[in-house]
């Protein structure tokens, strides 16, 4: 009897533990199948894809729409996706980014970096036009002058990725205009979205204006749509009709990533919106790519300061 007992009691829990396993499977899959939906995924990605590249100087993330994305039982989903800037027509990969979004909109990632260079090829600051800080351009042409010098250095048969500061605030329009006799390409735009409210005291004691802030960047337009997606790689100097369509995307993902994605900065990012709302977008800057000879000219354009070279890449230029 003993026996007959213990037997039936391990069938019972094997059962059970079936059965659990059963439902498990049964929910894990079912998950995986609402989430594996068109306009989910979308979703995913275009939360990825805004807030990343719209805080990324030129960063791009990779937009894939066939790896299935990992969903946790508790509704999280999570990818891992390569991140990559354009250097000429070249998608150069420059690391990782492992991001999470939580079924309460809650939206998480980290970058890793995997550049092929120890002390790597980081985007150049942008400054803000003196005008905005009330100063005068008292400041060291250093950087600018090593930026030249490397540009000199480097034979036809390379393209790069430089980063240029405007004297004077512009609409994308009127920075588009002034590129549209250079054969580059132009994959972000500093905007300004009122973040300096005081001059920092002891920068105007010392009479320097140099002010570089954290910012939102226009970039080229990204859809994600149940009937099909499209993007830009970066926006062409000849065709300054699409900017009137690529402001207006970038304040559409603007509004939505701040509302619907709790992210850090989503508060700051709304202080931002409801300033580009009532002032209109202006930027002070812009990352520009193509051959180094067409990049050389810029650094004579009048309109221009604080330049930084970035990568350089063997001739890819189309």
């Amino acid at each position: 009897m003993v026996w007959k007992t213990r037997w039936k009691f391990f069938l019972n829990a094997g059962g059970a533990l079936f059965l659990l396993f059963m439902v498990y499977h049964i929910y894990v899959s079912s998950l995986h199948i609402y989430f594996d939906q068109s306009k989910v995924r979308n979703n995913f990605m275009r939360s990825i894809v805004s807030v990343v590249e719209m805080h990324g100087d030129g960063l791009r993330v990779e937009k894939t729409f066939h790896q299935p994305f990992e969903v946790t039982p508790f509704l999280t989903q999570k990818a891992n996706l390569k991140i990559y800037r354009h250097v000429g027509s070249w998608e150069v990969i420059t690391g990782e980014i492992q991001a999470e979004l939580s079924i309460s909109g809650k939206f998480n990632y980290t970058i890793t970096n995997t550049g092929a260079y120890m002390n790597g090829s980081t985007p150049g600051p942008f400054y803000l036009p003196y005008s905005l800080v009330d100063g005068k351009p008292v400041h060291d042409n250093s950087e600018d002058s090593s930026s030249q010098n490397k540009l000199r250095k480097i034979d036809d048969g390379h393209v790069a990725e430089m980063s240029l500061s405007l004297k004077n605030l512009a609409s994308p329009d009127q920075l588009m205009q002034l590129l549209s006799d250079y054969d580059v390409g132009v994959s972000a735009m500093p905007i300004y979205s009122g973040e300096l409210t005081e001059p920092d005291v002891s920068y105007s004691r010392a009479g320097m204006f140099d002010y570089n802030i954290p910012h939102l960047s226009l970039k080229p337009l990204s859809e994600f749509k149940e009937n099909g997606t499209r993007w830009f790689n970066y926006f062409v100097p000849d065709d300054t009709g699409q900017m009137q369509e690529q402001v207006q995307a970038m304040m559409s993902d603007l509004e939505w990533m701040s509302n619907h994605l709790e992210y850090s900065g989503a508060e700051l990012d709304k202080q931002r919106l409801a300033y580009l709302k009532k002032n209109g977008v202006q930027v002070y800057g812009a990352v520009v790519t193509g051959p180094v000879r067409e990049l050389e000219k810029l650094t004579k354009v009048p309109e221009f300061q604080h330049f930084h070279l970035n990568r350089v890449e063997i001739w890819n230029w189309d």
